[in-house]
């Protein structure tokens, strides 16, 4: 873990101690346990880039050896290198508030979708990302059936062929299931 992102030499607080938020107190044990239960990947990033936060199951316990590295540091190639800084970028400078990027995998029953926000403080100046990843299929599903309507194949989208065809992958093995 890289220990240079502890800044000023502060000194972190305990499970059992109490942060005081702006609306409440909270135990960190409680704050983190509120954090794991969102069904989404979350990540964080502060103001200059860094990575500050990753989201993990209460059982866990597992601090990524990128915390603190800047977010171009969780690129695995140049071009994830170069969105990443363009990610950054809109969103520290205000171009964006929100980035949205669909998986590469995605099916006609799995639709993955990779969310950057932007995080403001009350004086609305840019503090940092938050980074969700979610699999959206269901809240389609729940639409569809709490409001009676039907998704339908559209012969002219062009990217409509992309999933009639597109074979169900395994997310963890990457392969295909007949």
């Amino acid at each position: 873990m890289n220990e240079n992102w502890i800044k000023n030499g502060q000194e972190a607080v305990n499970d059992d101690d109490y942060v005081k938020l702006n609306a409440g107190l909270m135990k960190v044990s409680d704050l983190n346990d509120y954090l794991a239960s969102f069904p989404s990947s979350l990540l964080s990033f502060n103001k200059l880039g860094e990575f500050v936060y990753y989201k993990q199951l209460p059982e866990m316990n597992y601090n990524p050896p990128e915390l603190g590295e800047n977010i171009t540091a969780l690129a695995k190639t140049e071009e994830e290198k170069k969105q990443l800084t363009e990610i950054f970028h809109k969103l520290s400078t205000g171009e964006a508030k929100e980035l949205h990027f669909a998986d590469q995998t995605n099916t006609q029953k799995r639709f993955m979708v990779d969310s950057y926000r932007a995080i403001y403080n009350k004086e609305h100046h840019f503090i940092g990302i938050n980074e969700s990843i979610q699999d959206i299929y269901p809240l389609v599903e729940y639409y569809l059936k709490e409001t009676g309507q039907k998704l339908i194949n559209d012969p002219d989208n062009p990217n409509g062929e992309v999933y009639r065809n597109n074979q169900q992958i395994d997310a963890e093995s990457g392969a295909s299931e007949l």
